[in-house]
């Protein structure tokens, strides 16, 4: 109980460490020494019993032991809940300096942060439900979908012929500012971030932070100084051990090896061209990481050219002629040295920052420019008044953008983060489609860019869009030079590749960086509340070992697939208007009403709309009620929507409340994702592309 109300306070992102041990303390002093005085007292009046007295005693003693953080440490060490980040040394050079009013010599140590990461990853297999989940995904589909990286190629290819357990690990460097980057120090407080995830768990748990790990932390500054050589030869050696030698877990009450192979290596283009040791500048004549198409054939190409991949061979080759400009590549990088893994095979882009943030920024402009001032089809204060207007749904309030501006439209520059610009283009069509002709160029430039937004967000991509998808990106490349007379940028041309990083690598949206980005926000919180200038980066490390900590004790990896325990829960017999769904079943039978249910994260309750997939079929429903029969099984009570047929001017399927009442059965087997309705006119839309059909 004790270390459990440490670690809840410790693990919260906006109070300093030094609070918590002040919490504690007025918790003994003000509640808890009372409390044990009374007992006393009342003992020694013989209102309650030696033993009793005894009993309670040892209750307010609850957090003997752990009064300082020094002792907590030794305890949650002693539970085998924590272990200290290892501060690795960088540079340690004699300079002159300041001691003790006197000038001396002293050593300028320029040092990083790194995590105990065999002592995580045993720890993080080890909770419950978390090595078997790990187990069933490690398989490649066979239902003609690709899901995560265990489905490309590349790692099929790496993993052929081996008889062991192996695990993939994604890396995902990123730098992030810890304080106001207008401060005389804001330099020193730019931190590179190191994480790590396990990138074949299902969608629903990779978007949870806990289950990104974080692998150390750098000051930006010092990478910018030194070599990656120099900075993460340590991390590369661990690496290294953990695909030869394994790691031993224990697992079912046996002790089992486990192996890990490094993925990817993942971020943002700049980030990723930094970390490989490849050219960074995206003007530069090869800056492309996967192919070899210089600088001017990349801003007319319109497909991809595979006899340009470039490969292991092409790599060394290219090393020997030692010219960056003619070969993209600065130096041999360290993590070549990983056994399976090769800088030449990281086949990896990033959604957020290539679609969202980049294309579809670039995209979204140009129209705007073109419906508000060439075409003048409606003003900039109309469009503004539509989208605040527009409903957006529960599913969408958080990610709203703020009005559209002048500048914006005449410098064709959209200033919005990645999930507003997600928000905006995802319902640009319903917001303002009916102003908008029929047969307009530009208009079905927009239409063709949000199928591949459609597309490539997918979670489970099936095989046969892969050509699709590259049809629509040649289409997208030559409309968007025809219409906007301009010419193509390096994230246009990362585009061109993504239907064959789905082969090779698996669906983008499983391993896109925004939830590691997300991770920064709890490094930001707890930056602005901590005092140390001095060594950040420790700090941070000491913090995310008491979240990784908190989480390992109350098994916060895996949360249960349903949750109830808010709900509101009725015993009654099935009402008379349900029991005809149910036929013969429904006969003089007892359940439990639930008025709400979390599942996989979504949240379900009367009026909340959803749908099933099989194949390539969608049904959609309005949920009227939940219960739980005497076998424990979840069964919606729903009104089907139907389909009045998909528009494809407005990118939306008609659809109609039907009136008719039907059941999903089985819910916790059953797929079902929440979904927002948008009525336009009197007539509600589904917001979905029509690659799949309505029924």
């Amino acid at each position: 109980m004790s270390l459990n109300f440490n670690l809840k306070w410790l693990n919260t992102n906006t109070l300093p460490r030094s609070t918590v041990f002040e919490m504690q303390k007025d918790v003994r002093t003000s509640i808890l020494k009372p409390c044990e005085e009374i007992v006393t007292n009342m003992e020694t009046t013989g209102y309650i019993s030696s033993a009793s007295g005894t009993m309670l005693k040892k209750m307010f003693d609850v957090f003997t032991g752990v009064e300082t953080e020094y002792k907590l440490l030794q305890e949650l060490k002693a539970s085998d809940l924590f272990k200290d980040a290892r501060e690795f040394i960088i540079s340690d050079v004699l300079q002159a300096g300041i001691v003790n009013n006197q000038q001396q010599l002293i050593n300028d140590r320029i040092s990083g942060m790194l995590m105990p990461i065999q002592f995580h990853l045993r720890k993080y297999l080890e909770t419950t439900n978390m090595f078997q989940t790990i187990l069933a995904c490690l398989h490649p589909s066979k239902d003609g979908h690709v899901r995560s990286l265990v489905d490309g190629s590349i790692w099929k290819q790496r993993t052929a012929g081996v008889d062991k357990i192996v695990i993939p690990l994604n890396l995902f460097f990123d730098d992030f500012t810890t304080s106001d980057t207008v401060s005389p120090h804001a330099s020193r407080t730019s931190i590179c971030a190191i994480y790590y995830y396990i990138p074949c768990l299902p969608g629903h748990l990779l978007s949870k932070l806990a289950n990104i790990l974080v692998a150390g932390y750098i000051l930006t500054e010092d990478r910018k100084q030194y070599e990656n050589d120099e900075l993460f030869s340590i991390l590369v050696d661990i690496l290294i051990q953990l695909e030869t030698e394994g790691l031993d877990i224990t697992y079912e009450g046996k002790t089992i090896t486990v192996h890990f192979m490094l993925g990817f290596i993942t971020g943002d283009n700049l980030g990723i061209s930094g970390i490989l040791d490849l050219v960074e500048s995206a003007r530069a004549n090869f800056y492309c990481r996967v192919c070899k198409r210089n600088r001017a054939q990349r801003e007319i190409d319109v497909r991809e050219y595979p006899e340009s991949f470039r490969s292991v061979e092409s790599y060394y080759l290219d090393l020997d002629l030692g010219d960056v400009s003619m070969t993209g590549i600065k130096k041999d990088s360290i993590f070549n040295r990983i056994p399976s893994y090769h800088v030449a095979l990281n086949i990896y882009f990033d959604l957020m920052h290539d679609l969202w943030e980049g294309v579809c920024v670039y995209g979204l402009a140009h129209c705007l420019k073109y419906f508000v001032t060439t075409k003048k089809m409606f003003s900039l204060d109309e469009l503004n008044a539509r989208k605040n207007l527009f409903v957006f749904g529960s599913l969408n309030n958080s990610n709203i953008p703020n009005d559209i501006k002048d500048v914006n439209i005449a410098k064709s520059k959209i200033k919005l983060t990645a999930s507003e610009i997600k928000t905006l283009l995802t319902f640009f069509p319903l917001i303002v489609g009916k102003a908008v002709p029929n047969d307009d160029s530009v208009w079905k430039y927009l239409c063709g860019l949000l199928k591949i937004c459609h597309i490539l967000m997918l979670r489970e991509f099936p095989l046969r869009l892969v050509e699709t998808l590259r049809k629509l990106v040649e289409i997208h490349h030559s409309q968007y030079q025809e219409l906007f007379n301009h010419t193509l940028k390096p994230k246009h041309h990362n585009l061109l590749h993504y239907a064959s990083s789905l082969l090779t690598s698996g669906t983008p949206r499983h391993q896109w960086a925004m939830r590691g980005e997300g991770k920064h926000r709890e490094a930001k919180q707890y930056s602005r509340v901590s005092n140390n200038k001095i060594n950040l980066c420790k700090s941070l490390s000491i913090k995310a070992g008491y979240k990784f900590a908190y989480n390992v004790l109350n098994n916060a990896f895996i949360p249960p697939t349903i949750e109830i325990n808010e709900s509101d829960i009725k015993l009654e017999s099935l009402r008379p208007d349900h029991q005809h769904l149910l036929g013969e079943l429904g006969n003089n039978i007892t359940v439990e009403y639930i008025d709400r249910l979390i599942k996989k994260g979504s949240t379900f309750e009367k009026g909340t709309i959803f749908y099933t997939c099989q194949e390539n079929f969608i049904k959609l429903f309005e949920l009227e009620s939940i219960f739980r029969d005497n076998k424990n099984t979840l069964t919606f009570i729903c009104t089907k929507i139907n389909s009045n047929g998909f528009n494809d001017h407005l990118q939306s399927f008609e659809v109609y409340k039907s009136g008719v009442h039907t059941i999903v059965s089985n819910v916790e087997e059953t797929e079902v994702f929440a979904i927002n309705l948008h009525k336009v006119d009197e007539t509600f839309f589904f917001r979905f592309c029509n690659f799949v059909d309505l029924v």
